[in-house]
């Protein structure tokens, strides 16, 4: 593995973004606004390119045995190995100079790759025999067609239409409450964003646990609210540092199912791929390869399947928690959509005040009455 780093200077990305605003400007004005800067040097990008060199010994037998190209390992795939080996010198760069750089993943990569193949031949003397020493003799090149979604000046959702009004104040009003049952969905998304678009693989371990106790205290005080339970008893249930706790008893007596730790099963799975993973993550120091962040993130979103199946399974129980966590479109999706939540959702929810509204209050209660120990 041999690494030449080389500067240069071109268009930054700040400069782009600079001259896509004034364009916006000029549009809303209709050509009146600001004219382009003459002078944007200080908007002059600085790029280091790393030219990696390595030797090509792709099996294709070895490889195909993972379903994603960034997930093979870096003894198997000449890519991977120049990247790994990037990484590491930049890990070592600034921990050596404390230097607040960013250490490259595939994801972090542009999305296309120039590569040159060439062949390694011996160097001779003047009177023809071989010296010992070799030079590459370049034969053969292309563009290499990254596998991720990091296209940074693309944008990364669909457009509003019309049809999404409702939902939209919907989330707005769950947004505005801080309700958990949105908030781990902020998490999640960010969770899958720290992985597919920024090659963060320790940030989308430790965000998809955060999502996953985000939603798992935030359907628990729920379903407290919904029994009835008042605030102050079941406070100290929430005490920090007790999730597999509650996780093993509470959910258990409350939803039924299996939510043992051990063995196997979506919460078991969760518990040792992502719950555990995170402990390594921020309190050891581990940096989890791609392949772990993937399972961590896969595994939470299982996780919040199981909820919503066990959640389904009680709904004449919990049926307020139901239509808040899962609503009709989802029970519909489901073909869980029964007669029992039409006369629920026709004869009672229309006459009950805002659920968000007192399961909020109830759940202010709760976090009161446990900081203040009472």
């Amino acid at each position: 593995m041999n690494l030449v780093f080389m500067q240069s200077n071109g268009m930054s990305r700040a400069r782009g973004a600079t001259l896509a605003t004034l364009e916006a400007v000029n549009r809303i004005t209709g050509g009146s606004g600001i004219d382009d800067p003459t002078d944007m040097d200080v908007l002059k990008g600085q790029y280091t390119t790393v030219v990696a060199t390595t030797i090509e010994d792709r099996n294709p037998d070895v490889t195909s045995q993972w379903h994603s190209p960034q997930d093979i390992p870096a003894e198997y795939d000449p890519l991977n190995r120049c990247i790994e080996e990037i990484a590491h010198f930049t890990r070592a760069y600034r921990a050596a100079l404390e230097a607040p750089c960013i250490v490259p993943t595939y994801e972090k990569l542009d999305p296309m790759i120039p590569y040159e193949i060439g062949h390694l031949v011996p160097i001779r003397s003047e009177s023809g025999e071989e010296t010992g020493f070799r030079v590459p003799e370049w034969t053969d090149g292309g563009t290499l067609m990254l596998d991720h979604v990091n296209f940074s000046d693309f944008p990364a959702g669909n457009e509003l239409e019309a049809e999404h009004e409702g939902r939209m104040d919907h989330y707005g009003e769950m947004l505005s409450m801080g309700n958990p049952l949105i908030l781990w969905k902020e998490r999640f998304i960010e969770a899958r964003t720290a992985l597919y678009r920024e090659g963060r693989y320790g940030a989308a371990v430790t965000l998809s646990n955060t999502a996953s106790e985000v939603l798992l205290d935030g359907l628990l005080a729920v379903l407290y609210w919904e029994s009835g339970k008042e605030p102050k008893d079941v406070a100290d249930t929430f005490a920090e540092g007790r999730l597999a706790r509650r996780v093993k008893r509470n959910f258990s007596e409350l939803l039924g199912g299996n939510w043992s730790l051990d063995n196997s099963g979506p919460v078991a799975d969760w518990f040792h791929k992502c719950y555990r993973l995170r402990h390594r993550v921020v309190h050891g120091g581990y940096t989890p390869t791609r392949l772990e962040a993937q399972t961590a993130i896969d595994a939470t979103l299982t996780l919040s399947s199981y909820c919503s199946d066990r959640l389904i399974a009680r709904k004449k129980k919990f049926p307020r928690t139901v239509m808040m966590v899962i609503a009709e479109e989802g029970l519909r999706t489901r073909g869980k959509w029964c007669q029992f939540m039409r006369e629920f959702k026709r004869e009672v929810a229309s006459a009950e005040p805002s659920w968000l509204e007192a399961s909020h209050m109830w759940r202010n209660e709760m976090y009161n009455a446990l900081l203040s120990g009472d």
